[in-house]
């Protein structure tokens, strides 16, 4: 009887200690944590590649998840129209930092540090002053996407010596990016580019789920040749669904997001996990007080060409041996 009479004691101080919102002290600790948001434009099993990345880049800059810092995901599933609320709902969490896809973050907070690991040229798209002394609130990691783009055409033309037609499978956004696009837009630019070399391109904009679909269902018509697909969060959520689609019909070229691991034939980009993880050095350093408009914006260090010989053998083609030598990857 002593026992359940000191149960139903103590049961009652912790029911009225937990009625006035005193937490134990881990929990008060917990509380006083920086907080960093992250706006994943994707789904989180997606996201799970970049997202452990930038665990280990946290990790080895002296910061863990609940124990000196607090994570906070928010998911838009690949749904462009998602994206600003989730931003919202992290802000009203007052969180310190924000980290995902710049643009989007920029254009609701000019206050609150933002850091990206996915930034295309954002002193052409007008999010930083510069990369040296980016000023405001962007800092991170820029993935010179579109300067991969000519490297696309040159795998497509090296594994295709006749290649006449090009066609791109794109996240429409990609080429209408904002006011400090300087002209030609990067799209047009690339097919000039192509033109000049004896290729037309088609380009296939999508911008969502239905848009995809309905693209995809063109290019199984009108391409034969070789697609570059242009990596996204909207192609990147529905990967598979692309694949299944026109991997197996087709050569498809790729970026790292989307890359020749998955299932395209072949894929050249930067490092996309070793950019999340170099991002989480500037949220360690603006954790300590420093500026983002004070950090450079870095540049990509690592990058890889994937080579899946499986795709290969299912399209009878064969990956010529000036694109193997360069290969840092092969899929069997």
């Amino acid at each position: 009887m002593l026992f359940k009479e000191l149960g139903r004691f103590f049961g009652t101080i912790l029911a009225a200690v937990l009625s006035t919102g005193i937490q134990p002290t881990v929990a008060d600790d917990a509380r006083n944590f920086p907080r960093i948001g992250l706006a994943v434009p994707v789904s989180a099993i997606a996201d799970v590649p970049y997202n452990t990345a930038l665990r280990q880049g946290l990790r080895e800059h002296g910061y863990v998840d609940g124990e000196n810092i607090i994570l906070i995901a928010r998911y838009a599933n690949g749904d462009p129209m998602k994206y600003p609320a989730i931003i919202e709902d992290l802000i009203a969490l007052d969180v310190d930092i924000l980290f995902g896809e710049a643009a989007a973050l920029r254009s609701v907070t000019k206050t609150i540090p933002i850091v990206s690991a996915t930034m295309d040229d954002p002193v052409k798209t007008g999010l930083v002053s510069s990369l040296a002394r980016p000023g405001g609130n962007v800092t991170g990691v820029s993935a010179q996407a579109f300067d991969i783009w000519p490297k696309h055409l040159e795998l497509a033309r090296e594994l295709l010596p006749d290649l006449k037609h090009l066609c791109v499978l794109l996240h429409v956004d990609q080429y209408a990016i904002g006011p400090g696009l300087a002209e030609p837009t990067y799209e047009e630019g690339f097919e000039s580019l192509a033109r000049s070399v004896g290729v037309e391109v088609s380009a296939f904009p999508a911008s969502s789920f239905e848009d995809l679909k309905d693209a995809l269902t063109n290019i199984r018509k009108r391409c034969s040749e070789a697609l570059i697909v242009r990596s996204s969060p909207l192609m990147l959520q529905y990967r598979d669904i692309v694949l299944d689609a026109i991997a197996h019909r087709l050569p498809v070229i790729s970026d790292g997001k989307f890359s020749a691991e998955a299932g395209t034939l072949l894929s050249y980009s930067a490092d996309y996990p070793d950019m999340f993880r170099r991002s989480a050095e500037y949220m360690a350093k603006i954790l300590r007080g420093a500026k983002p408009g004070d950090l450079p914006i870095q540049q990509p260090t690592k990058f890889r060409v994937i080579v899946n010989l499986k795709i290969a053998r299912e399209l009878g083609a064969t990956i010529p041996e000036s694109i193997m030598v360069r290969a840092n990857d092969i899929v069997q």
